[in-house]
């Protein structure tokens, strides 16, 4: 740790300089575009950034990527919250209390306590990562194959209690979810459910579950909105200048929510595999329990938007531990940044810390500047993505539904990916009016390959023999966890005795 406080002035000078907070502001700008972009998730981002980093040093190269993916992070909650279709996997979470916020006037709002949240998140997960690297980077090495297979039950099991009016439609949504998950090809050898379909031998790509599931209902209900009756617009477009204010106050009060956020975020992120998505998930069941009215939670609250938006946020640094202390990529986007750092000559490793300090000092000084130069960034860009809540309906309608064909299609330029997003979007209309939650199917569609990835590798590591189950503390915690949770979502769902009994009357 010494050795690292040694370099504080060589990368606080590299972090500084002219070039590089160029470079960084570039990367905050296009990282927040891309990341508003369904689907388009940091991973996708870095990947297609990657050639304008073969000019530049490691520590140009690091900072660039730093600051693309944390602002792709914040920039899936644009789209989230404005328009009910998330840019990224952990912006669906957001959705749930960042839409209904819009919907009531305060877009602004909700786009403000996502950056700021998103800030405080990332600046605070840097100092850990600083500080608790070595430890974090030895928790993480604790979660095997059968231990993330646990961490996708639990996961289930969450999605499945907490979402909708009961467990039960939750649950029905999760295994819509996993169904979807399981067409295409098979971790076990084989296809699955393709019906001789050419265009389902690959399996249903999850930019076209995201588009599909929750962005063309949205486009469908909007086209339904008529010229002259729209009372959801006149809410958006009357929150007053009040209401929409996130001050101080406001933060401060949200101060316990991004505590226990960032130390789900940091903590989840240190483990390789689970994500940004897992922790966003995490964080907002967490605030729900701990919450003192639960029952708003989905209604346009403010802890409802800080949870998952600091969690994710808090990921960043946290998914850099394992990779920088020990080589192993905590995500596809974290895989990439490791892909520039090898072909730039940086081998990540224990000795990193030792040999190469000044490189990862600048990267830690460099998240906190990414943080601080994605709020001068966001506040420059929320009254201008806010005006979007502003547009009609009727107007908007037919420009969201072309976008997100064109979208979809543009994806691999595959007319077959369209009509599945339709025809998903059809069934996820369907499934709202009949009060099913959709957020599950995309949540469970994340975790299934997690889940089946990580079941198959237990197995082929212990011969086939499912007793690993019982062998791992672990993993019988976390499974004994998710049992309980789904336990609890039931019972919580359960009217009280005496309602029960009461007699019905007309």
């Amino acid at each position: 740790m010494g050795v690292l406080f040694d370099n504080f002035l060589p990368a606080l000078y590299l972090v500084l300089a002219p070039n590089n907070l160029l470079i960084m502001t570039i990367g905050i700008i296009v990282g927040t575009i891309l990341g508003a972009l369904p689907g388009f998730g940091a991973a996708q981002a870095l990947a297609l950034m990657f050639p304008f980093t073969f000019g530049m040093s490691p520590e140009s190269g690091a900072l660039f990527f730093i600051a693309i993916y944390a602002a792709a992070e914040y920039g899936g909650s644009i789209p989230a919250i404005l328009i009910r279709t998330p840019g990224t996997t952990a912006a669906a979470i957001t959705v749930l209390d960042g839409y209904p916020m819009a919907q009531q006037g305060k877009a602004s709002r909700g786009l403000k306590i996502s950056l700021y949240t998103g800030v405080v998140g990332s600046i605070v997960s840097s100092f850990i990562f600083l500080f608790a690297a070595s430890s974090l980077a030895w928790v993480g090495l604790q979660f095997g194959p059968s231990e993330m297979f646990a961490v996708g039950i639990f996961g289930l099991s969450i999605i499945g209690s907490f979402f909708g009016d009961s467990p039960v439609k939750g649950f029905i949504a999760t295994g819509i979810g996993l169904f979807l998950a399981t067409i295409g090809s098979s971790g076990f050898a084989g296809l699955r459910f393709t019906f001789d379909q050419p265009a389902l031998m690959d399996g249903v790509p999850l930019l076209v579950v995201i588009i599909g599931v929750m962005a063309i209902p949205e486009a469908f209900s909007l086209m339904m909105a008529r010229k002259g009756d729209d009372p959801e617009l006149a809410k958006m477009t009357t929150g007053d200048i009040e209401a929409n204010r996130v001050g101080w106050k406001v933060m401060k009060d949200l101060t316990p929510t991004m505590a226990r956020a960032t130390l789900i975020g940091t903590a989840v992120g240190a483990i390789p595999g689970p994500g940004a998505t897992v922790s966003s998930l995490l964080a907002y069941s967490e605030e729900k329990r701990w919450s003192k009215y639960p029952e708003k939670f989905g209604t346009g609250i403010d802890e409802g938007v800080a949870a998952p938006e600091t969690a994710n946020n808090a990921v960043v640094a946290g998914s850099l531990i394992p990779s920088l202390a020990l080589g192993i990529p905590g995500s596809g986007a974290i895989a990439i940044l490791l892909g520039l750092l090898i072909s730039k000559g940086v081998v990540p490793g224990p000795l990193l810390f030792t040999k190469d300090s000044p490189l990862v000092m600048a990267v830690f000084l460099g998240l906190i500047a990414s943080a601080l130069l994605m709020l001068v960034v966001g506040i420059a860009g929320v009254r201008i993505f806010a005006q979007v809540a502003r547009i009609p309906r009727y107007i908007l309608a037919p420009f969201v539904l072309m976008l997100l064909i064109i979208g979809t299609y543009s994806y691999q330029n595959y007319a077959a990916h369209v009509v599945m997003a339709l025809a998903l979007g059809a069934v996820a209309f369907w499934l709202e009016k009949i009060r099913v939650p959709v957020i599950p199917i995309v949540l469970a569609f994340v975790m299934g390959p997690i889940i089946e990835s990580n079941l198959n590798r237990a197995m082929v590591i212990h011969g086939g023999d499912l007793g690993f189950f019982l062998t791992r503390p672990i993993t019988i915690a976390i499974l004994l966890l998710a049992l309980a949770t789904a336990v609890l979502g039931f019972l919580r769902s359960r009217p009280p005795a005496s309602a029960a009994g009461e007699p019905v009357t007309q």
